[in-house]
C-alpha cells in the first residue's frame, strides 16, 4: 500500500512496480487517514508511507498503525533526511527509512527486505544517524582491532549488509558473520548500529 499525497509519484511506482511479479501496489491513499480507514480491508504486506502530507502527517499515522496493527512492516519514503528526523521515524515503529531520491534497485530491495521482516536503512542516511548515536554514547576504553576488523566496520558504517561486505573485501558471508561476532564481544556492542556508533565516538573509524 503507498500512502503519499503526490499522484505523481504515485503513478511513478506504479510504473516502476509494473514488471515484478511479487510486487503488487494493492491501494493508494493521499493522506494519514485515509490509510487507516482503508488499512483493514486491504491488509497490506508492506506500507509506503510518506511523512509530509495534509491531515495526519506520516509519523502519527505510524503511531496509529503501531497501535492497531503491530506487526505491518512500514517503510518510510521520503524527502527529508535528517538524522532527528530518521530517528523519531524509527522510535515511533517504522521498519525503514528511504529518501525518494532512491534508485529503482534500492526502492525494491528496501520492500524486500522489510516484507520478509528484515530493516533497512539506506546508506546516505544511516553514518549522519549513527553518529548522532555515537555522540550521545558514552566513551569507554576500547579493544585493539585487527586491520580486518575495522575494514568490516568502515564497511558497516556505510550501511551496507553481509553480502555486499563479503564481496569488497573478498571473504564469505559466513567470514563476515564471524567477524561481526567477534567485533561485538570486543566492543560490548548489542548490534550493527551499536557497534558502528561505538566505533565513531572512540574514533576507531572516521
Amino acid at each position: 500500500m503507498v500512502v503519499d499525497d503526490h499522484e505523481v509519484l504515485r503513478q511513478g511506482l506504479r510504473f516502476m512496480l509494473r514488471n515484478e511479479a511479487d510486487l503488487i501496489i494493492v491501494a493508494e491513499a493521499m493522506d494519514g487517514r485515509g490509510a487507516l480507514e482503508d488499512l483493514e480491508a486491504v491488509q497490506p504486506d508492506v506500507l509506503l508511507l510518506d511523512v509530509k502530507m495534509p491531515g495526519m502527517d506520516g509519523l502519527e499515522t505510524l503511531r496509529n498503525i503501531r497501535v492497531r496493527w503491530p506487526d505491518l512492516p512500514v517503510l518510510i519514503f521520503t524527502m527529508f533526511d535528517d538524522p532527528e528526523y530518521v530517528e523519531e521515524a524509527l522510535e515511533c515503529g517504522a521498519s525503514g527509512y528511504l529518501l525518494k531520491s532512491v534508485k529503482r534497485e534500492e526502492l525494491l530491495r528496501a520492500v524486500r527486505a522489510v516484507s520478509s521482516g528484515a530493516g533497512y536503512l539506506q546508506a546516505e542516511i544511516t553514518r549522519p544517524l549513527l553518529e548522532r548515536f555515537a555522540r550521545s554514547t558514552t566513551t569507554r576504553e576500547m579493544p585493539q582491532l585487527r586491520p580486518r576488523e575495522l575494514e568490516v566496520l568502515e564497511l558497516l558504517a556505510e550501511g551496507l549488509p553481509n553480502k555486499e561486505i563479503a564481496r569488497r573485501l573478498g571473504i564469505t558471508e559466513a567470514t563476515v558473520k564471524g567477524h561481526l561476532s567477534q567485533l561485538y564481544d570486543k566492543l560490548g556492542a548489542a548490534d550493527r548500529a551499536h557497534a558502528v556508533a561505538l566505533a565513531l565516538r572512540n574514533r576507531l573509524i572516521d
